[in-house]
């Protein structure tokens, strides 16, 4: 999928506690699945395509908040993804369920599934024509910006479209996209890092 006015869905990605007891301390709950995206609010996350020259790629930098969460106990969370950019900024409203992942409108409705119900224990799915496969488990490289409580280890997936090239993104537990590869001329280059990781207070952007 090519990004939307800068903002693509493979930079999206997030996830929710299937229940959180103990919000306020911050706490997730026990026996949870492992999260594949961010959760917390104020979680802010910045990244850069590495394969821009600079100063272009520090230019094009996106980042990511987690404007809200709503993790009420039986009932599927429901995260907004607040993302800026040179570009512009916009919204996104994530609902997570069983392990999966869904893009929703407010009304609703899921305009699509990033990762299937089952994730990370489901090998491979389609969604609106992509192909979706785990390749496998790997320690992240850049592991070196995450604080020492933070695992390393995560998965990758390999998305096939009906056209254009492959794309392999590997997903951390409580950060989910942490870098994604392109498939040019035979070779797998970056072109999307996360670059940067802490908590702000910055304003959400209003939702009309």
């Amino acid at each position: 999928m090519r990004p939307l006015a800068g903002f693509g869905a493979h930079r999206v990605l997030a996830c929710a506690a299937v229940a959180i007891l103990g919000l306020a301390a911050g706490c997730q709950p026990k026996a949870a699945r492992a999260l594949f995206g961010p959760w917390e609010e104020g979680l802010t996350l910045a990244f850069e395509d590495p394969s821009l020259p600079q100063p272009q790629r520090s230019a094009d930098r996106l980042q990511l908040r987690v404007a809200h969460a709503t993790l009420n106990p039986g009932t599927d969370p429901l995260i907004q993804l607040d993302l800026a950019s040179a570009r512009g900024q916009m919204s996104v409203l994530l609902r997570h369920q069983n392990g999966g992942i869904a893009l929703v409108a407010e009304d609703g409705r899921v305009l699509s599934q990033t990762l299937p119900q089952g994730f990370p224990n489901t090998p491979s799915w389609t969604d609106r024509g992509t192909e979706f496969r785990i390749v496998g488990r790997a320690t992240w490289e850049g592991a070196a910006i995450l604080p020492a409580t933070a695992d390393p280890v995560g998965i990758w997936v390999e998305a096939r479209p009906q056209s254009g090239p492959r794309r392999r993104t590997l997903y951390l537990p409580n950060l989910g996209e942490v870098e994604s590869h392109e498939e040019r001329d035979g070779a797998w280059v970056p072109v999307n890092r996360l670059v940067a990781r802490g908590f702000t207070d910055i304003p959400a952007i209003k939702r009309r």
